[in-house]
């Protein structure tokens, strides 16, 4: 019988070669690339996931302290990719958005991941898809909501 170790050991082997593909494919989006550093594309991926996205969580996202990620941010404001403005409810939070430019940007890099995730999802039957994209999804969320912490 495999222990809770033997199976994390094997999840991080299996994620590791899926996040090494896509970001295989991600490096040879030729067009992205000629815009945009590999940190940049990362993200203007992050902010893309919702209609805005506070500072804090983006640096979180991206895996970068909070003035580091100010750096970065100022970079894809100058590109025109993205907005900044104070949260309504509070503000000294500040939220970052995709501008119109940045939308079909990040429209167009993630596009040959989606291609290769539609591959990977071929091999799967409708019933197993559902299984595997929700079992992600409750990850997902429990990492949000330990980032949220």
């Amino acid at each position: 019988m495999k222990t809770l170790e033997d199976k994390a050991r094997r999840l991080v082997d299996s994620l590791q070669t899926i996040l090494e593909e896509v970001h295989g494919i991600e490096k040879k989006n030729a067009a992205a690339h000629a815009e945009l550093s590999w940190q940049e594309l990362r993200a203007l991926h992050a902010v893309g996931r919702g209609e805005c996205c506070p500072m804090r969580r983006l640096a979180d996202a991206v895996c970068l302290s909070l003035s580091s990620a100010t750096g970065l941010i100022d970079r894809l404001v100058a590109k025109k990719l993205v907005k900044r403005d104070r949260a309504a409810d509070d503000r000294r939070v500040v939220e970052v958005a995709l501008t119109d430019e940045g939308r079909a940007l990040n429209e167009r890099t993630i596009g040959g991941a989606a291609a290769y995730a539609r591959g990977l999802l071929e091999n799967l039957d409708g019933r197993e898809q559902e299984e595997l994209l929700g079992l992600l999804d409750k990850i997902a969320r429990g990492i949000d909501e330990k980032r949220r912490a």
